[in-house]
């Protein structure tokens, strides 16, 4: 008998239990069960965490055990110095030593070398039209899957019924058009866009809604591959499904500031209850954006763009970079103006960093302006020679972590962002998806929010608990999941900058770059 284990290895340490289901490992676990050597009393388990895998391989102590695990170290510019997927098989390894080891993700297709060493086998591309039991009784060490017909890609959401989590996850495109130098997702998911077919789409929507009620994460690089056609007809097949199930979704989704100037497909998004869009806005300088290949970014001012969203009840999750190559100084003064004028709580602010399978580390490389001492990844400091002084831009990043999450600012802006939703966004909807959420969802999101105040030592944050006991369900709901995010970022990057801090004093101390030595 044979027991497969399947595991998503997270870019950094989250302590949510079942945060975001993890739609990685359901192409897996469908292209295993579609195999023909998978035979009667064969399980294929997908597990939130090694303890659970532990349990139930050591529940299973005579058969015959694989375990695979889907790597993703960087996730845009923050990048873990360790490697979680490398430690979980070592412990499995301990436990089990005959199980064998699998791994693939985006990761391993950048850098699979690193992997060999601790697994069996290395995977590289998507798995979709691969028979993945058929490759691992091959026994190749490596194995280059040829990029998968999204649209035949099986998919089924039932490996994870009853289990409940915070947030459900789905995809409708792979591929980027655009050409950012700091980004690599072209390079492991193709220029060209490939999309899901409407009917899919529905019938992965209501095959969702079938086993989850709550907050659902698109994983597009960018929704529907930054078609406006294409993201109108996808929002339609979204809004039906809303309505024929009662709103059991409130979306969040990636894309581009182009979005906004499009005001029917804002309106097609606040009526299918999108309320959140992940934006790459990089910076609000045009010549930093133009050096790094953004130029679908320029245009009318990014503040005035942010303002679109915001007027259709949606919240904008600003991605932002210090460190772009065209960066002039006084760069940190002038982000933290433009955040202070977007005025929204949710910030992912990142340094740059030079990653595999971009552009700009190829140009670094070739200019000879990479660092590869340790000491620049243990601390996630930037790993090359930067444009305007290096010291600057650390502290730089310091400083606006430091302001921008101030107990009294962030909370101002979590205060702002909510009353002007509760104006603007599409109430009918909002109201049936509180309605037909369960106690324990709640009760959930409530010990998470008040776990977050005490981590990120928010104590006035606290008191929204009080005033939430006096609002509408819809209400209060909305209220806690705004300042659950804020917080929870919060609590990660105010770590991030000290950690940053600490890493310039250490390069001072070894005298590494931007403190090397002058030599006679």
């Amino acid at each position: 008998m044979r027991n497969v284990y399947l595991l998503f290895a997270p870019s950094a340490e989250i302590k949510v239990k079942r945060l975001i289901m993890p739609l990685a490992l359901l192409p897996v676990a469908a292209s295993i069960r579609r195999s023909p050597l998978f035979k009667s009393g064969d399980r294929v388990y997908v597990c939130d965490s090694l303890r659970e895998v532990l349990e139930r391989a050591g529940s299973h102590a005579g058969d015959r055990v694989h375990f695979l695990v889907s790597s993703t170290r960087v996730i845009r510019g923050l990048e873990r110095p360790t490697n979680p997927a490398v430690e979980c098989a070592a412990r499995l390894r301990r436990h089990r030593p005959d199980v064998f080891l699998g791994v693939g993700g985006p990761d391993v297709f950048l850098d699979p070398g690193a992997y060999r060493p601790s697994f069996d086998l290395v995977f590289q591309g998507e798995v979709g039209s691969v028979d993945l039991l058929e490759v691992i009784r091959s026994g190749v060490p490596f194995f280059q899957a040829p990029p998968a017909d999204i649209n035949a890609e099986p998919l089924d959401y039932r490996p994870l019924s009853g289990k409940k989590y915070l947030a459900g996850s789905l995809q409708t495109a792979r591929g980027c058009p655009h050409d950012c130098s700091f980004c690599n997702v072209a390079h492991f998911s193709g220029r060209a866009v490939r999309r899901l077919a409407p009917r899919l789409l529905e019938e992965r929507l209501e095959s969702l809604a079938d086993i989850h009620r709550g907050f659902v994460i698109i994983g597009d690089s960018n929704f529907a591959g930054g078609s406006a056609a294409a993201m109108k007809e996808y929002l339609d097949v979204l809004y039906r499904v809303q309505e024929r199930r009662g709103f059991p979704f409130l979306v969040g989704l990636q894309a581009s500031l182009q979005t906004s100037r499009h005001p029917d497909i804002l309106r097609m998004m606040r009526a299918a209850q999108v309320i959140a869009v992940y934006i790459g806005v990089e910076s609000p300088s045009a010549d930093a954006l133009a050096a790094a290949g953004k130029k679908h970014n320029l245009g009318d001012p990014p503040a005035r763009q942010i303002e679109a969203f915001l007027d259709h009840g949606i919240f904008p999750y600003l991605s932002m970079i210090l460190g772009l190559d065209g960066e002039d100084r006084g760069a940190g003064r002038r982000l933290r103006e433009f955040l202070g004028a977007c005025r929204s709580p949710f910030l992912m602010l990142n340094l740059i960093n030079p990653v595999a399978g971009s552009r700009l580390r190829e140009r670094a490389a070739a200019a000879g302006r990479l660092l590869d001492h340790p000491l620049y990844g243990e601390y996630n400091l930037i790993p090359m020679k930067t444009d305007r002084p290096y010291a600057e831009v650390i502290k730089d990043y310091a400083e606006t972590l430091r302001w921008f999450y101030s107990d009294r600012r962030l909370l101002g802006f979590c205060r702002d962002l909510e009353h002007h939703a509760g104006r603007v966004q599409d109430r009918r909807g909002r109201d049936a998806f509180a309605a037909g959420l369960s106690k324990v969802f709640l009760l959930k999101l409530l010990f998470l929010y008040l776990g977050l105040c005490l981590k990120s030592g928010s104590w006035s944050g606290l008191v929204q608990v009080v005033k939430a006991a006096g609002k509408s369900r819809s209400e209060a709901l909305f209220s806690l999941a705004i300042r659950s995010v804020a917080l929870g970022a919060k609590d990660a990057y105010r770590k991030t900058g000290r950690r940053a801090l600490k890493g310039l004093i250490r390069l001072r101390t070894a005298e590494l770059y931007p403190y090397e030595r002058k030599r006679p």
